[in-house]
C-alpha cells in the first residue's frame, strides 16, 4: 500500500486533491493490511484534501478517524478543528484548537484561531444573555402589584432598560422585545405609581432620543443642535419609536399625571421635543407646563421644556423646504414669551431664537402665511428689551442677536421701527449692570452690534449717535470675556465701523492703537475656535466657558469681513504692512479646517489675500452680465452683493472706476512676505526664508481653492499668479503644495482666472527642477502646459513651451504624456510664429520631446521629414539658442539608426555641411560633428555621402574646432575611416 501513499501525496503536493483523494482511498481499502498509523497517516492526508474541496463533513469524518487511530496527531486535530468551525460547531472547534495550542505552543495558527473562537463565543454567550434580559425586565414591569417592594423592582427595571439602550446600544432588541407596548400601558395607567411613572418616562428619554451607546446623561442624550441643515440621522429603530409614540403618547393624560412631580415634568418635555410636532397643541402646552414650573427643587424642569421646544424646534428647520410652514400661534407665543423669562441658560435659549426665527423667516409662504418679520420680533422681544429687569433685557437681547444672524435686514428694520431695540444695545454696552447677568447682557449687546454693522443704515446710527466712543470705552474698560471674546468683537465692530469711510478710519486710528488691538482681538478670537475645536472633539457636556464652534466661526468670519473692507484700501495695507505681527495674526486667524468647511470664511480670507496682492493697476468688479456673475446661481450671487453692500461706499468696485489699492511696490512687498514670511514664527521676522521653506499662506489658500466657490477659485487664481511673478517665490509655492493647488485651478470658466492658473503653472514649472513635483503633479501638468500653446498671447505661448522643456527632462512616460496629447503638433506648430522667442522654445520643446519612442517611430517611418528640414535650416540660424536647440534634436534623432537611416537620404542633408564650416560656437559644432557622425556610421549611407562626410569633418578640422568634444569624435572617425 506504500505506493498508493506515495502516488497520493504526489498529487498532494500538486495540490490535485481529487486525484489525491483517490489514491489515498485506495490504500485505505478495507481488504488492504495497512499498520495503524499508516492508516492513520492516510486518513489525516485526505482529510485536508476533502478541506480543500470544502468538503467539510467528510473532511470531518477522516480527520475524527485519524485520532482514534492517532490520538496525539496535532495536524488531525487542527484539520477537524478546522471542519468542525465551517460546520458551525464554534464550541467543539474550539476545544479542538486549544488542544494543538497546548500540545504545540509555537503553532500561531493554531494559538489566533483559539483566542478568535473564544471570544466569538463569549460574544454568543452574550448574546443569548441579552436577548433573555430585556423580556425579563419587560416582565416585571407587567405587575400591577402597588407594594414598595414591586415599584423598587420596577424602578430597577427600567433603569436596566435605560442601561441597555444607552450603555449596550440595543435598542433594537428592547423595542423587539415589546417594551413600547408595556411602557406605553404602564404609562398610561392612572394607577401607576408615580415613582414608576417617571422611571418609564425616562427610559421612554432613553428610546426616543436615539442616543445609543452613549455615557450617562442626565438630558436624555440632548445638546444644543449644531447649526447644520439637513436630518440629523437617526437609527430605523429611533424612527419607528418616535412614530409610535407620536401617535400613541397619551399627552394630555401624562399632563394631568405629571402635575407637580418635577422629574416627570422634566422627562415628558424632554421625550415631547422628539416626537411631536409644532402643530400638536397638547404638546405644546406640555412644553409651556415645564417652561412655567417654578418648584423644581434640584430638578431644572424649565431647562427641560427649553431642550424639548428647541430640538422640536430644530427637527423641522433641518427639514427646510420638506418641512410644514410655520405660523406664530398663540400658544407658541406663550412657550417664548415663557422662555424669554425664565430661562438662565444663554447657550440654549440662543439655539432656540435662531431656530424659530429660521422657521419665521421662511420666505416660501403663500400670501395668507406670510409674516412681518420685524413687526414679529419687535412683538417678542421687545418688552424684555425695554424690562428693567437685567435677565429679561440680557434674554431680549440674547433673541435679538438671534434674529440679526438669521436675517440682518428684517433685524436692522427691526431697529428702525422703534428706538427700544437699540437704546437697550447702546446702554447694554456703555453701562452694563455689575454681576454675570450684566456682563451676559453687554456680551450680547456686543454681537447684536457686531452682526447688525453689515446693514448701512444701522452702522450709519451706530456712527451717529456716538457709538464709537462707547464702543471704545468699553474696549479700554477690559471687561472681556472668556478668552477675550468680547474684545474681539468689539474690535470686528469697530474694524467695520473703521472701513465705512476715511473719517471715521481716522478718528478711530486715533483714538486707539488700531494694530495692537486688531491683533489682540485676532488672536483672542483663533484662541476661542481652538477651545471650541477641543471641546467638540472631547465631545465635552460641560463646555466651561468655551464657545461653540458655530459661535467660533462667526466671530472668525466678522473679523475677516472687516479686514476684507479695510485691506481694499492702499493707505490700510500700508500701515499694516509696518505692523507684521498683526500682519501674521489675519494670516494665522483661521486653521485649515475652518478654511476647508466654511465657505464664507474662504471667501474672506481669499479677498483678503487678493487685496493684500492687488495694486490700482489690478482689475476690479467686472461686470454682472460678465463671467463670474453670469454663471452664478442665485446664493452666489446674493452671497457676494451682500458683502459688497457691507463695504463702504468708497470701498466698493465699480464698473468703470477703480479705488486706491495702493503702489505697486507695496504690493509686491505684500506678495514677498506672503510667501516669505507668512510661514513664520512671530519671533523670527526679519529672518531670511529657507530656501523652499513652505509658505502656510499658499498651504491655507489651497484649502479655500478645494473647497470654496467659483469665486474663491477665481480669486485663488489671481493671487496664485500674483505670487509666481517673482522667480524667487516659486521654490516656497512648489513647497506648499501650489502645484496641486493651481493644477485645480486651470480649467476655470473664466478666461483671465484659467489663464492666471496656467500662467503660474507655467512660471513654476519653467524653473523648477521636476523631481521637487510629485510623479501625479508632473502628468498633471503637462495638458494645460500645452494648452497655453495655442494661446492668442505669444507671451503664454512661450512660457507654456519653456515650461515644458524644462517638464520634459524628467522622464519617459512625461514625454509619451505630451505626445499623446499633440505635443509634437503643438510644438510644430509653434515654428512658424513670427516671434523668434516662440519659435526658439518650440524647437526646444521638440528637442525634449524627440527623446519620446513614438517621436522616434514617426521619423523611423518616413513622416518627419519636415521637421528634418525645419531642424536643419535652423540649424545654421543666427540666434544661437535655435541653432543650439536645432542642431541637438537632430543629434538625438541621428543617435536612433533607423531615423538616421531617414536623414541620410533627405534632400537637405549636405545643407550640415556648410553648417559646419560656417559654425563658430563650440554647442553647435559638437552638436553638429555628432550628427555627421552618426549618419557616416548609418549602413544605409552612400559611398559618395560618407566621402563629403569626411571633406567637411577634414576642412573643418583643418580650420580648427573650438569644441573639444567635437575634435575628439572627428579624429575617431578618420582614424576608422
Amino acid at each position: 500500500m506504500a505506493e498508493f501513499k506515495e502516488s497520493g501525496n504526489e498529487f498532494f503536493k500538486a495540490h490535485k486533491w481529487a486525484e489525491a483523494i483517490e489514491e489515498y482511498t485506495k490504500g485505505l481499502a478495507p481488504d488492504s493490511e495497512v499498520p495503524a498509523d499508516t492508516r492513520g497517516l492516510l486518513l489525516s492526508n485526505r482529510s485536508q484534501c476533502r478541506l480543500s474541496l470544502q468538503e467539510w463533513e467528510l473532511a470531518f469524518a477522516d480527520a475524527d478517524a485519524c485520532l482514534k487511530l492517532l490520538p496525539e496527531h496535532t495536524k488531525s486535530l487542527f484539520r477537524r478543528a478546522t471542519a468542525h468551525e465551517k460546520l458551525g460547531r464554534v464550541n467543539e472547534a474550539l476545544m479542538d484548537y486549544a488542544q494543538v495550542a497546548k500540545a504545540e505552543p509555537g503553532n500561531l495558527p493554531a494559538i489566533q484561531a483559539a483566542a478568535r473562537l473564544r471570544e466569538e463565543v463569549m460574544k454568543r454567550r452574550q448574546k443569548k444573555t441579552d436577548e433573555i434580559l430585556p423580556s425579563t425586565l419587560l416582565e416585571a414591569l407587567r405587575s400591577k402589584e402597588g407594594s414598595p417592594e414591586v415599584i423598587e423592582k420596577q424602578v430597577d427595571a427600567c433603569s436596566k432598560l435605560r442601561g441597555l439602550v444607552i450603555h449596550r446600544g440595543m435598542a433594537g432588541a428592547v423595542v423587539s422585545a415589546g417594551a413600547l407596548d408595556v411602557l406605553l400601558q404602564r404609562v398610561g395607567d392612572s394607577e401607576a405609581p408615580a415613582d414608576v411613572r417617571q422611571a418609564v418616562l425616562q427610559t421612554l428619554v432613553a428610546l426616543a432620543s436615539g442616543q445609543e451607546a452613549q455615557g450617562d446623561d442626565d438630558d436624555g442624550g440632548f445638546r444644543p443642535p449644531p447649526w447644520a441643515d439637513g436630518p440629523i440621522a437617526v437609527t430605523p429603530v429611533t424612527e419607528q419609536v418616535r412614530k409610535r409614540l407620536h401617535g400613541l403618547l397619551l399627552v394630555e393624560t401624562l399632563r394631568r399625571a405629571s402635575r407637580g412631580r418635577a422629574a416627570s415634568v422634566r422627562h415628558l418635555g424632554i421625550l415631547l421635543g422628539y416626537t411631536h410636532e409644532l402643530e400638536d397643541v397638547e404638546a405644546l402646552e406640555a412644553l409651556h407646563d415645564a417652561l412655567s414650573f417654578v418648584e423644581g427643587g434640584e430638578v431644572d424642569v424649565q431647562k427641560a421644556g427649553l431642550m424639548g421646544f428647541t430640538c422640536m424646534c430644530d427637527r423641522r428647520r433641518r427639514l427646510g423646504g420638506k418641512g410644514t410652514v410655520v405660523m406664530p400661534t398663540l400658544v407658541v407665543f406663550k412657550i417664548l414669551e415663557s422662555a424669554l423669562s425664565s430661562s438662565s441658560n444663554g447657550d440654549l435659549l440662543g439655539c432656540l431664537m435662531a431656530a424659530i426665527w429660521v422657521l419665521f423667516a421662511d420666505t416660501d409662504r403663500s400670501e395668507a402665511q406670510k409674516i412681518d418679520i420685524a413687526e414679529l420680533g419687535q412683538r417678542i422681544l421687545e418688552p424684555f428689551l425695554a424690562s428693567n429687569d437685567v435677565g429679561h433685557q440680557a434674554n431680549g437681547l440674547n433673541g435679538m442677536a438671534a434674529l440679526l444672524a438669521c436675517s440682518t435686514k428684517a433685524a436692522a428694520r427691526m431697529l428702525q421701527l422703534s428706538q427700544v431695540p437699540f437704546t437697550a444695545i447702546m446702554q447694554s454696552i456703555q453701562r452694563p449692570t455689575p454681576g454675570p447677568e450684566g456682563k451676559a447682557a453687554q456680551g450680547y449687546a456686543v454681537d447684536c452690534f457686531f452682526l447688525a454693522t453689515g446693514d448701512v443704515a444701522t452702522r450709519q446710527a451706530i456712527i451717529g449717535c456716538g457709538g464709537i466712543e462707547i464702543l471704545i470705552t468699553a474696549l479700554s474698560d477690559g471687561q472681556e470675556g472668556s478668552s477675550g471674546q468680547m474684545h474681539a468683537k468689539l474690535m470686528a465692530v469697530l474694524s467695520i465701523l473703521a472701513a465705512h469711510n476715511k473719517d471715521v478710519r481716522e478718528e478711530i486710528f486715533e483714538r486707539i492703537d488700531f494694530m495692537v488691538q486688531l491683533r489682540y482681538a485676532l488672536d483672542s478670537a483663533r484662541e476661542s475656535a481652538n477651545a471650541a475645536r477641543s471641546a467638540d472633539k472631547e465631545a465635552k457636556k460641560d463646555r466651561k466657558g468655551a464657545p461653540t464652534m458655530l459661535e467660533a466661526r462667526r466671530l472668525l468670519r466678522a473679523l475677516y469681513e472687516s479686514c476684507a473692507c479695510l485691506t481694499i484700501h492702499g493707505e490700510f495695507k500700508e500701515v499694516l504692512f509696518g505692523s507684521k505681527k498683526t500682519l501674521k495674526a489675519i494670516q494665522d486667524l483661521p486653521s485649515a479646517q475652518d478654511l476647508a468647511e466654511d465657505p464664507q470664511l474662504a471667501f474672506f480670507y481669499a479677498s483678503i489675500v487678493y487685496n493684500l496682492c492687488r495694486s490700482t493697476e489690478d482689475k476690479t468688479r467686472p461686470k454682472k452680465d460678465q463671467f463670474p456673475y453670469s454663471e452664478m446661481n442665485d446664493d452666489d450671487l446674493n452671497a457676494i452683493e451682500e458683502f459688497y453692500e457691507k463695504m463702504p461706499q468708497e470701498g466698493r468696485p465699480v464698473k468703470n472706476g477703480e479705488i486706491d489699492a495702493g503702489s505697486k511696490e507695496l504690493a509686491a512687498k505684500l506678495r514677498a512676505w506672503c510667501v516669505l514670511e507668512s510661514g513664520k514664527k512671530a519671533a523670527s521676522h526679519g529672518a531670511a526664508a529657507a530656501p523652499g521653506a513652505a509658505s502656510s499662506l499658499v498651504g491655507h489658500l489651497g484649502k479655500c481653492a478645494a473647497n470654496g466657490s467659483v469665486r474663491v477659485k477665481n480669486l485663488a487664481a489671481f493671487v496664485m499668479k500674483f505670487l509666481c511673478q517673482e522667480k524667487e517665490h516659486r521654490p516656497h509655492i512648489v513647497a506648499s503644495g501650489g502645484v496641486r493647488t493651481l493644477l485645480g485651478l486651470v480649467d476655470l470658466e473664466e478666461d483671465t482666472a484659467r489663464d492666471a492658473a496656467r500662467q503660474a503653472l507655467a512660471q513654476i514649472c519653467i524653473v523648477t527642477n521636476p523631481s521637487m513635483m510629485n510623479y501625479s503633479e508632473q502628468l498633471d501638468s503637462v495638458r494645460p502646459l500645452l494648452q497655453l500653446f495655442e494661446h492668442r498671447h505669444e507671451l503664454l505661448q512661450f512660457e507654456g513651451a519653456m515650461a515644458l522643456t524644462n517638464l520634459l527632462g524628467a522622464n519617459d512616460e512625461l514625454r509619451s504624456r505630451a505626445v499623446q496629447g499633440g505635443g509634437w503638433g503643438s510644438c510644430k506648430d509653434l515654428l512658424f510664429s513670427d516671434n523668434e522667442q516662440v519659435q526658439r522654445a518650440g524647437v526646444e520643446a521638440m528637442c525634449n520631446l524627440c527623446l519620446a519612442p513614438e517621436v522616434l517611430e514617426l521619423f523611423a517611418e518616413g513622416k518627419g521629414e519636415l521637421e528634418i528640414k525645419i531642424f536643419i535650416s535652423f540649424s545654421a540660424s543666427e540666434d544661437m539658442q535655435m541653432a543650439l536647440a536645432s542642431s541637438g534634436a537632430l543629434a538625438m534623432l541621428a543617435s536612433c539608426d533607423p531615423v538616421a537611416e531617414q536623414i541620410v537620404k533627405h534632400e537637405k542633408v549636405e545643407v550640415l555641411f556648410d553648417t559646419l564650416a560656417a559654425a563658430e560656437h563650440p554647442g553647435v559644432q559638437h552638436r553638429v560633428v555628432a550628427v555627421l557622425g552618426h549618419l557616416f556610421a548609418c549602413e544605409e549611407c552612400p559611398e559618395e555621402l560618407k566621402t563629403k562626410i569626411k571633406g567637411a569633418l577634414q576642412a573643418k578640422e583643418k580650420k580648427g574646432l573650438q569644441s573639444p568634444e567635437a575634435a575628439s569624435i572627428v579624429k575617431e572617425l578618420l582614424q576608422s575611416a
